[in-house]
């Protein structure tokens, strides 16, 4: 049975340091944001358990007693829960012992400067709440969740009190995240990714869910002490009735946060949202000329020369939140992008220099991870983080139909891809599996065996060979694997190695001879797979980029592969000799965020790039 907290006799306490005076404890500006979203959700009027003259913000605090005397007052009043939240620095005495930074803490003075663990420890273990529950997202805090005399845990004193829980954000000895530019910390940007769940979880579940996320993303995973039942206890109803206050959250009316396949945690916005032209605005950047930032210039291979040109066109709609997946409808004329503010949208390009808005798509109930268009640009599928492959009958693009969603998938979707003729969709998704379905009667898409299993974490992309038998995915495991499309999908031949972090995007050349990758190492690879049980590495991974490459496109002729990721550039990579490939011109800039998404157009004139900074580019390219 779903045990809520009872609000008249329950308690919490949030506690969040973002500013220090010290050099040696730098700020943590998403702090702020980490106690007024979750505060928000707790104490949701429809969906919260707790009354928010209960709830208690303890924001900036100066010394210890600022903590500790909130934390003291809660504890005698609870009755039935106590919920401590604590997010910034935690510091480590010379005994080993957990302390919880504030302003004015000296790290080499913490026993005196900042709160000792212990202070929050014997509060909740003489308050005479049922269950207590307590979360730091802070440095080191997997110290609390340790047995008493364990190395890894705290020396002296530890929660072994019936009901009680404590959720740690990292290990005894590892520092937590804060990804710089998020909303959040990674740790509480996952907790509150569970609790806008539509499905309210347990404290178990949402544990799990958490260490999931974080697990998926290299991030540092999360840590657990449980004692008797607390770990049923559930904190919330359901996602929030609205959004939470402050100028960090997003609009009233917008979805919850979720994640993207990327690992970050995303803010939605509102759906449905009308379509016409005075409300927009598109950014398309151009006008480089060869001696220009940005601009291709001649290959040193000798290939022919390839530079991006055009003029800045009048502006037109931009997504309201990040552009995961941008594809253009084969011919070139129409392009389909998706976003995390639960739109896919239509684009017609016929003119670079003056692109309109054709319409919005927004069954999507989640973020929209993946566009793709069928090779006869009659079908359209989406995937994204409602676990559902969406279908569209896309003939006349300008009036879209939406067709039956394929369900199956238990976690993100996070890459679709048709196959050559148009018959067979692919689905890579969180949950670590492949999905292909039969899509030749489109009106009753059915699912083609079980899944294809092989990876052990979240498949991020997927890609078809130009030989249909054939295609490849991309694992957030740091593995490349190739499957026979069959009825279940296998692999064929053993994982291919090489990246050393997340790979991000696949994609095989037109003639099916080489299949690229890119990854969180910052690097692209290619490599042979005409050889499919010996694929092998062709020539020095393409370096250049500086922080993780997130995808990939080659041009129709296979002689150009663009590729971009989180050091907000596009790069452009002459492949007329694949064993010698070369960079074409400087990157092309203009995107202030991370570029989650490029794609060429069957002529390979215009390429389209997307990203963190709600914006779709495009940059006409000439060769």
């Amino acid at each position: 049975m779903t045990r809520f907290p009872d609000p008249a006799g329950s308690r919490a306490v949030l506690i969040g340091a973002s500013r220090y005076e010290h050099p040696k404890l730098p700020g943590i500006p998403a702090v702020r944001a980490n106690l007024a979203d979750l505060r928000a959700v707790l104490t949701d009027p429809v969906n919260g358990t707790l009354r928010p003259g209960h709830c208690v913000v303890v924001d900036e605090p100066k010394a210890p007693a600022d903590v500790g005397i909130p934390v003291t007052a809660a504890a005698g009043e609870a009755t039935d829960v106590l919920f401590v939240y604590y997010a910034g620095h935690g510091v480590v005495d010379g005994q080993g012992r957990l302390h919880l930074a504030v302003f004015h803490t000296d790290p080499a003075q913490s026993s005196v400067t900042a709160l000792p663990y212990d202070v929050l420890r014997e509060a909740m273990a003489h308050s005479r709440a049922a269950v207590g529950v307590l979360v730091l997202d802070c440095c080191f805090s997997g110290r609390a969740t340790g047995p008493m005399g364990d190395g890894q845990g705290l020396v002296s004193g530890q929660l072994d009190v019936a009901g009680t829980y404590v959720l740690a954000s990292s290990s005894a000895t590892r520092p937590s995240r804060a990804v710089p530019g998020a909303t959040h910390t990674a740790f509480t940007g996952a907790l509150l990714g569970a609790l806008h769940r539509p499905d309210p979880l347990t404290l178990d579940a949402l544990f799990d869910e958490v260490h999931h996320h974080l697990r998926a993303r290299a991030l540092p995973l999360p840590q657990r002490r449980v004692m008797n039942t607390a770990g049923g206890l559930t904190l919330v109803k359901g996602p929030p009735s609205a959004a939470p206050p402050g100028d960090t959250s997003p609009a009233a009316g917008a979805p919850p946060a979720r994640w993207n396949r990327r690992g970050f945690l995303v803010a939605g916005s509102a759906a449905g949202l009308a379509l016409g032209t005075a409300a927009l605005a598109w950014t398309v950047k151009g006008g480089f000329d060869h001696d220009t930032p940005g601009s291709g210039g001649p290959s040193p291979s000798g290939s022919p020369v390839t530079k991006v040109t055009g003029a800045p066109s009048p502006g037109l709609a931009d997504h309201k939140g990040a552009v995961q997946s941008v594809a253009f409808r084969p011919g070139g004329r129409v392009l389909a992008s998706g976003s995390s503010d639960r739109t896919i949208r239509l684009w017609k390009v016929t003119d670079p220099a003056e692109p309109a808005p054709l319409v919005s798509l927004t069954a999507p109930t989640d973020n929209v991870d993946a566009v793709a268009f069928s090779p006869d640009g009659g079908l359209l599928a989406g995937g994204g983080n409602d676990n559902t492959v969406r279908l569209w009958k896309t003939t006349d693009p300008a009036r879209p139909r939406a067709l039956r969603p394929l369900t199956g998938h238990t976690g993100a979707v996070f890459s679709v891809a048709f196959n050559p003729d148009g018959t067979v969709l692919a689905s890579g998704s969180a949950d670590r599996t492949l999905r292909l379905w039969n899509v030749s009667d489109p009106a009753k898409p059915t699912p083609m065996g079980r899944p294809g299993t092989g990876h052990t974490d979240a498949v991020l992309s997927v890609a078809f060979s130009p030989d249909q038998s054939l295609m490849a995915t991309g694992s957030a495991d740091n593995s490349i694997l190739l499957w026979n499309v069959a009825t279940p999908p296998a692999t064929v031949g053993a994982r291919i190695p090489g990246h050393d972090d997340r790979v991000h995007s696949v994609a095989f050349s037109p003639d099916g001879k080489v299949l690229a990758s890119a990854g969180g190492d910052r690097t692209v690879r290619l490599w042979k797979v005409t050889d499919l049980a010996h694929p092998t590495r062709i020539g020095a991974p393409l370096a250049g980029h500086t922080d993780a490459v997130y995808c990939l496109a080659f041009s129709t002729d296979g002689k150009v592969l663009a590729s971009a990721g989180a050091d907000r550039k596009v790069r452009l990579w002459d492949l007329t000799d694949p064993a010698k490939p070369t960079p074409l011109g400087r990157p092309l800039s203009g995107h202030t965020g991370a570029v989650h998404s490029v794609a060429f157009t069957t002529d390979g004139k215009l390429l389209a790039s997307a990203g963190d900074d709600s914006r779709i580019r495009l940059w006409p390219v000439a060769r």
